[in-house]
């Protein structure tokens, strides 16, 4: 059960964060039908957390040699990588006619390094919520 309600938590936590980048980064769109906006977030959340368990790890261990030449940096990369990820796969799941748009690599590297950063400060304020369950 703990598992489903920190599942739940980074959902809402990752929503929030999107919300945040369509919002202010340019380049980085989501489109949906009226009323469904909220959902298409939650849905849109779903899928980046799931790829986020699944895909990011393999990537992260390709990627080592390049994350320690460049000192880290290219897992900013990598992280921009996955959120294009989640975009094909929302776009190619046809949620109600939605659609999430990112313009290339340097909006999703700066829309990931946004996300990381909302969802870090959502996340400080649900963990009580995490340490009951």
């Amino acid at each position: 059960m703990s598992t489903l309600w920190n599942f739940v938590l980074n959902v809402i936590a990752i929503a929030a964060g999107l919300w945040v980048v369509v919002e202010f980064i340019p380049g980085i769109d989501l489109t949906a039908a009226p009323g469904q906006e909220l959902t298409a977030f939650l849905v849109l959340a779903a899928v980046f957390v799931i790829v986020n368990a699944v895909v990011a790890p393999v990537l992260r261990v390709v990627g080592l040699p390049l994350t320690c030449i460049t000192l880290g940096l290219f897992a900013l990369v990598i992280n921009g990588i996955v959120l294009m990820l989640a975009e094909w796969l929302f776009n190619l799941l046809g949620f109600q006619d939605s659609s999430f748009h990112i313009d290339g690599l340097w909006p999703a590297i700066l829309g990931a390094i946004v996300l990381a950063i909302i969802s870090g400060i959502v996340n400080f304020f649900t963990s009580p919520l995490r340490a009951r369950a």
